[in-house]
């Protein structure tokens, strides 16, 4: 879904001559978005690309959108940029702006999820048109159990197994998580929702996960439905078990069931540990219970951060004989905060506190409100969670400087 974005008043799209075929070059924007205005760039320095009468060359990303919104009269969350070079998005979503992703993303860049990702030039109409609102549990979040079109974040990687051959792992994501300490965390809908889910059941998570394993058996048929299962002091604590919380009634249906085939034996955290330290942590900490030789697994959990834990169970299940590993997770953990973007949040009009994403637990809706909200007793302070995040696209919003020239100082 769109993060930085107001869908409904889409002003200017920014293309990168840089990465982009001429199709992209040559499509007809205007016969989609009547009025918009349509920008193509490209890096002062790529002598690989030939500069047109209507190209706009820069040197940085920044002066690039400044430069840009000025001529198009609008606000930054009326401009979005298309591209097939993701670390050219990233910049992109650094300063606040919509983003879409022309082509496959790889696993290096998958905390830096752009807003949307595809791959057949014909699906970029239904995103412009807001037929596609979006990964699946990103929409299911923000519009609860209503129907929208949605779809997967794919990213293919490998499983290195221990005798060295290697085996392939597809990952379908729902959508992005902004972890602890992140800016967006406590106004993002999914991310809220995946924190709730570590200790409650929660009935859209229970729906994204139905609709999105249904999905995915029909692409490759899987034999064994399993989860990351919980580790030793989890399960002597009766911590919650979310993956068994799920109903996943079509899968049901289909005789699809979830099962315990994982067992972890001993107890690991990832917190503050680098890469290598969190690979060689959780080594040898599971083993596989029951028989799958030849079986193709569909492996589900909730947040991929390093990727240390999920690899290691693919390679266990890999080790046992499976024939193929695929994993359908809630979301991918997101680093895409600005250095020289700060973040505004909304605040309480009655007593100017900070506003955050919250639940109402009787009819499980979102909105924002204060940490006293409940004491305003006579003034309703709280806001709709779609209200709220439209005022946080204003707040957001990248500001048009003006740019001095030195030269004139003398």
């Amino acid at each position: 879904m769109w993060k930085w974005t107001d869908a409904d008043n889409i002003q200017a799209i920014i293309l990168d001559m840089d990465s982009l075929s001429q199709d992209y070059l040559e499509y007809p924007f205007t016969s989609i978005l009547k009025d918009v205005k349509v920008f193509k760039v490209k890096d002062f320095w790529n002598n690989d690309v030939e500069k047109t009468q209507d190209t706009i060359e820069y040197f940085d990303i920044s002066s690039l959108l400044q430069e840009i919104l000025s001529i198009a009269k609008c606000e930054s969350y009326s401009l979005i940029a298309i591209s097939s070079n993701a670390l050219f998005l990233k910049e992109m979503m650094q300063n606040h702006i919509g983003t879409i992703l022309a082509g496959e993303l790889t696993k290096e860049f998958l905390k830096s999820t752009p807003d949307f990702t595809y791959t057949a030039l014909d699906t970029l109409d239904q995103i412009l048109l807001k037929e596609r609102k979006g990964y699946g549990a990103e929409v299911f979040a923000t519009y609860s159990k209503s129907r929208k079109k949605m779809s997967l974040l794919k990213s293919e990687t490998i499983v290195q197994l221990e005798n060295g051959q290697q085996e392939p792992l597809t990952l379908y994501f729902g959508g992005r998580y902004y972890s602890q300490g992140h800016q967006y965390l406590l106004d993002d809908p999914l991310s809220v929702l995946v924190k709730e889910f570590k200790d409650n059941y929660v009935e859209v998570i229970d729906l994204f996960f139905d609709l999105a394993i249904n999905f995915i058996n029909k692409k490759e048929k899987i034999d064994i439905l399993t989860a990351i299962p919980l580790k030793p002091i989890e399960i002597k604590n009766k911590r919650f078990d979310r993956f068994a919380s799920l109903h996943l009634k079509r899968c049901t249906n289909n005789q699809l069931e979830l099962q315990s085939i994982l067992k972890c034996n001993k107890d690991f955290s990832q917190k503050g540990n680098n890469l290598f330290n969190r690979k060689e942590i959780v080594k040898g900490a599971f083993e596989v219970t029951e028989n799958i030789a030849g079986k193709s697994i569909l492996l589900m959990d909730d947040v991929y951060s390093s990727g240390s834990t999920f690899l290691e169970v693919a390679k266990t299940l890999y080790a046992a004989g499976a024939k193929n590993v695929s994993g359908v997770l809630l979301a991918v953990n997101q680093l895409t905060e600005s250095t020289s973007m700060s973040y505004h949040s909304l605040l309480c009009s009655c007593c100017g506190k900070p506003m955050t994403l919250k639940i109402n637990h009787k009819n499980k809706q979102m909105f924002f409100g204060c940490t006293e909200y409940q004491k305003h007793l006579y003034v309703d302070t709280s806001i709709s969670m779609q209200h709220g995040l439209r005022m946080l696209l204003d707040n957001n919003k990248l500001e048009i400087t003006e740019i001095i020239d030195l030269e004139d100082e003398y």
